[in-house]
């Protein structure tokens, strides 16, 4: 099979993003506006699967394809049925070895190459036609290693939307009276957890209680938590704080977090990524999953930022999730989902009050860093990505009709 020329009616792009939390979509979302922002003629998109997703990139998407997320014989034939130019797809690498066996070209976007050994292995489409990956900094040797396997590799930075300098950063923090706080849940869901209730129902109690009590008197929760959840949590703090609570969209998301004083975000590495990129301080919320204790310590090397709160050792013992998490990814994931479902049942108090005394410590530790370490990761990642991934999206297309 061959793709169609984007010559002979504008431009068809097929994406996907694996259904884990938002940060796969988010990324989508911003190379596709990018994509969209410097093209010249009709650019159509066409979106499979990515349920996730769907709020975050209904902006941009034309089309939607249904892929549930296994039959990838399917997703070949929708894939050829669709007539498309080029595919763009974010940490499924089954799925772009479908597009590819379809005759589509396709650019695989690894945010997370770190996640790749033993039996996962088997994800990473190395014979892909343009494989796009993370430069983030601490990559281990094995991983590195693996990667000099990859055919026409391209390391990028991270994929955040582009903003002028000036608007980058809320000028006013914590010194100048802002008393503005954000917390970023993420999307929580993974392959196999539907469960968002959970972890924030463990973790914020503690974190809202220690913000109100240093003087922050506007609270922001941005997650896709049912409403009921988060309003039992903030409850107690009406009276002495105001409170906005639930999904963002992507523009207003980056707003707000360049506008807060303070974020304290699970750590997501597109979350992460975003606060660096606006320099706004950040306190990284006890992992909810296995990447998310790689991420938290991505961004303690690149900013040098010793500002984690870690989880109490018997709800979650880092040394279990690092075992699991040798044998497969999703092993150490429900060993972690597992444990913060234990740990809301039995520990519910004790989490909260180490959540609140580690943040009473962290907070002024926190604000009193100078600015410039803030954005100490998307300076050693970059921030090229989203301009880059929009390149070779096109040159990949551009291809195709060369030949």
């Amino acid at each position: 099979m061959t793709a169609s020329s984007p010559a002979s009616g504008g431009l068809r792009i097929g994406v996907l993003g694996v259904n884990f939390g938002w940060g796969p979509h988010a990324a989508l979302e911003t190379i596709i506006s990018e994509i969209r922002r410097t093209v010249s003629g009709e650019c159509r998109v066409v979106a499979f699967g990515s349920e996730y997703g769907r709020s975050l990139m209904d902006n941009v998407v034309d089309e939607w394809c249904e892929f549930d997320g296994s039959d990838y014989d399917s997703l070949t034939r929708a894939a050829a049925d669709n007539v498309l130019d080029v595919a763009l797809v974010t940490l499924e690498g089954f799925a772009a070895r479908a597009f590819e066996a379809a005759g589509v070209r396709t650019v695989f976007v690894d945010l997370m190459p770190f996640l790749w050994h033993g039996a996962d292995l088997a994800v990473p489409p190395l014979e892909v036609s343009r494989y796009l990956a993370l430069r983030l900094p601490g990559l281990s040797p094995e991983t590195l290693g693996w990667m000099r396997n990859i055919h026409n590799l391209t390391w990028i930075g991270a994929v955040v939307p582009s903003r002028p300098p000036d608007a980058v950063r809320d000028s006013h923090g914590y010194a100048e009276g802002n008393r503005r706080a954000i917390i970023t849940l993420g999307g929580m869901l993974g392959l196999t957890a539907r469960d968002t209730i959970t972890y924030p129902a463990l973790v914020l109690p503690g974190a809202v209680e220690a913000l109100v009590e240093a003087g922050f008197t506007s609270v922001l929760i941005a997650g896709n938590t049912p409403r009921a959840a988060l309003d039992a949590v903030v409850a107690p703090y009406l009276g002495r704080a105001e409170f906005r609570l639930g999904p963002l969209t992507r523009a207003e998301y980056r707003t707000r977090i360049a506008e807060s004083a303070l974020c304290l975000s699970q750590p997501g590495l597109m979350s992460l990524l975003e606060a660096s990129s606006c320099g706004t301080p950040l306190i990284r919320l006890p992992p909810q999953n296995v990447s998310g204790f790689v991420q938290a310590e991505i961004h303690r090397i690149a900013t040098g930022a010793d500002t984690g709160v870690r989880w109490p050792t018997d709800v979650v013992d880092e040394e279990a999730v690092t075992r699991k998490a040798r044998e497969t990814e999703a092993a150490g994931n429900d060993y972690v989902y597992a444990a913060i479902a234990d740990g809301l049942r039995r520990r519910r108090e004790t989490t909260r009050l180490s959540v609140r005394a580690q943040l009473e410590k962290l907070i002024p530790r926190c604000l009193a860093l100078p600015l410039d370490t803030w954005t100490g990761l998307v300076e050693k990642v970059g921030t090229d990505g989203a301009k880059v991934a929009a390149e070779v999206v096109l040159d990949t297309a551009g291809a195709v009709a060369r030949a």
